[in-house]
């Protein structure tokens, strides 16, 4: 039965955990002012992160909007109008991308992330936790509350889409295999559209706990992760799901591939958990700062770049910087 008094739950778990509780409970209303200007943007508190091209872009607390060549240099992006929390981002081409955030801001970028206009604030002013765009024309945003909405203009007009009649919320929208489309919802829910994001089906995943974030591997295969250092594999492009053990009870907000197919998880505590291409077996470590890591994402083989409070940190696979 859907709740009706609770906290977004992707929010207890990347956003409370890594800023703290009083900014997540001040942050509903948007704040129409230019993003904070960092003295240090390494050190921003960063929540997401996408590659485009040869680039990373992050986002993060008070409109922070970051920018790097593969992990090496990090700078602020020039131009942010708002200073509200961005939760997540989306790059359609090299060139076209959307943020989304609280008070149902979206933000869109035409030259790779280096500036951003503020598009639109969402009917409702939602708290948006995930957004995905197909091409520079369609997209989808999903948050809490069981929001989710479509655009088929680039982000001008947006039209409601009705993923369940529960308010679950939707903590992270991603693309499956065969042109499928996948979202991670708590209560371990998970949605599946297999025409574009039009109609949806609910999957049983045998599980309870919170899902938080997914992804489809190189080879087809969709995971799923979430609470108490779950991770769900499928298979058959969703139909079925069985556990993986990650070596960790702490939870899981983030996940990658790496160049040579290995996978990588990251969470709470300080965990980072690493398995073969096959995924038999995953080798769980936890960082010795114990810090809560959002986003993760490899800029290589032997490295990954972990996104957390504290800004961007490198951790080599055999240990932390």
């Amino acid at each position: 039965m859907p709740r009706k008094n609770f906290t977004p739950l992707r929010l207890l778990a990347v956003v409370a955990l890594l800023i703290g509780a009083s900014q997540v409970l001040n942050c509903h209303a948007a704040r129409f002012t230019p993003a904070m200007r960092l003295v240090s943007a390494q050190q921003a508190p960063l929540v997401a992160v996408t590659r485009v091209g040869e680039k990373l872009v992050a986002v993060g607390d008070h409109g922070v909007v970051l920018l790097s060549d593969e992990g090496r240099n990090w700078r602020q992006a020039n131009a942010v109008p708002v200073d509200t929390l961005l939760t997540a981002l989306s790059f359609a081409d090299a060139h076209n991308g959307w943020a989304v955030g609280h008070g149902g801001v979206l933000l869109h970028t035409e030259d790779g992330g280096e500036s951003w206009v503020l598009q639109a604030r969402l009917e409702g002013n939602p708290v948006l936790l995930s957004v995905w765009f197909e091409n520079p024309r369609h997209g989808i945003v999903v948050g809490a509350y069981g929001y989710a909405s479509e655009t088929h203009d680039s982000g001008q007009s947006w039209q409601r889409l009705a993923v369940s009649a529960d308010d679950y919320h939707l903590n992270h929208i991603f693309p499956g295999p065969d042109g499928s489309l996948f979202i991670a919802a708590e209560g371990g829910i998970a949605y599946r559209s297999r025409n574009n994001g039009s109609t949806w089906e609910t999957l049983d995943t045998g599980t309870s706990g919170s899902l938080w974030s997914g992804m489809t591997l190189e080879n087809g295969r969709v995971l799923l992760v979430g609470m108490s250092g779950r991770v769900l594999l499928s298979d058959d492009r969703g139909d079925t799901w069985h556990d993986l053990e990650s070596g960790s009870h702490e939870a899981i907000t983030a996940i990658t591939q790496l160049r040579d197919g290995r996978v990588a998880v990251a969470g709470n505590a300080g965990l980072v958990s690493v398995a073969d291409a096959g995924l038999q077996r995953f080798h769980a470590t936890v960082r010795p700062d114990r810090l809560n890591l959002a986003a993760a994402v490899s800029p290589g083989n032997d490295q990954l770049m972990l996104f957390t409070s504290q800004g961007v940190l490198k951790q080599d696979l055999n240990g932390p910087h």
